[in-house]
C-alpha cells in the first residue's frame, strides 16, 4: 500500500486523525523514554 498515493484521495478529517495518532505515538515514545531514563538515572 502506497501511502503517499493515499493520502491524496484522503478527506482533510481524515488527515487530522492520522496526525493527531501520529501525535500520539510519539507522546507514548517520548513518555516511555522519560521512564527509562528516570530509572537509569
Amino acid at each position: 500500500m502506497n501511502l503517499k498515493e493515499n493520502n491524496k484521495d484522503l478527506n482533510p478529517e481524515i488527515k487530522k486523525e492520522l496526525g493527531k495518532s501520529k501525535l500520539e505515538v510519539l507522546t507514548n515514545e517520548y513518555d516511555f523514554l522519560v521512564k527509562n531514563l528516570k530509572k537509569a538515572g
